[in-house]
């Protein structure tokens, strides 16, 4: 008997494994859906919509997308926009902070799917940023958590986006608190106070647009400090991707 080609091989195999129940990564019961998670789950995730179309940040219910909180209207932030997927509400806290700190790698990579989707539908009208980049984390603390959650959320985007992906344009050079420490949105600025550098690998008028990847925003300190780094070097459009906001 002749053997299959590769190609649909591979898509043969593919195709078996999407037909595998696998367990949700919300309710735990197994499901056949492509992604592990249920439709019902996936139905009642809180799904953010009235977002402030710079920061992010919830706005009323009935509220368009179009439309800036007062904050912006006051105090632009340095980067052109903020969208979240998700508020940070329960289940995705809980799932974001499994992810985060126990390595639960199956949901992050949901989630991330999920992200992927929505930012895939967001440039097929528009013109996509010349590279993807990750928030990151300081050598200490990488080696202390063992991986960044932000740089595999921009792998599964920077793959089913086919936008680029730097590892290395912005550095976090300064050890700092972890943000979750402080309660202030002063002392969250001031602690991230020339806290990250671009590298030598961002060519200056190469690029002129970026997305940042992150997996929680909240004061926006963090990407607002990596988005001043990134305009000194001549970055002009930034828009910034999260998993969930949480609001100050």
């Amino acid at each position: 008997m002749p053997s299959l080609p590769k190609t649909r091989t591979a898509g043969l195999c593919q195709r078996l494994l999407q037909t595998i129940p696998s367990p949700c990564i919300v309710c735990g019961i197994l499901s056949n859906s492509v992604l592990s998670l249920c439709a019902e789950c996936e139905a009642n995730l809180p799904w953010s919509w009235h977002g402030c179309n710079r920061c992010g940040e919830e706005l009323t219910a009935g509220v368009s997308n179009t439309q800036s909180c007062a904050r912006c209207l006051l105090v632009a932030p340095p980067f052109s926009s903020c969208t979240a997927l998700f508020r940070y509400q329960s289940p995705i806290d809980s799932l974001l902070s499994g992810f985060k700190f126990k390595a639960r790698f199956d949901a992050g990579y949901v989630l991330s799917c999920l992200l992927a989707e929505k930012i895939s539908l967001h440039y097929a009208d528009s013109i996509a940023p010349d590279l993807l980049l990750a928030v990151p984390l300081h050598p200490m603390r990488l080696r202390q958590r063992g991986f960044n959650q932000a740089l595999e959320i921009a792998r599964v985007v920077s793959r089913k986006c086919k936008i680029p992906l730097s590892k290395k344009a912005i550095a976090k050079v300064r050890n700092t608190v972890a943000q979750t420490e402080l309660h202030s949105a002063r002392s969250r600025k001031k602690n991230l106070k020339d806290a990250f550098a671009v590298t030598d690998t961002l060519v200056p008028g190469k690029v002129k647009s970026v997305a940042i990847i992150d997996d929680v925003v909240t004061t926006m300190a963090t990407v607002a400090a990596v988005s001043r780094e990134l305009q000194r070097r001549g970055v002009r459009q930034i828009d910034v991707w999260c998993l969930a906001r949480a609001n100050r």
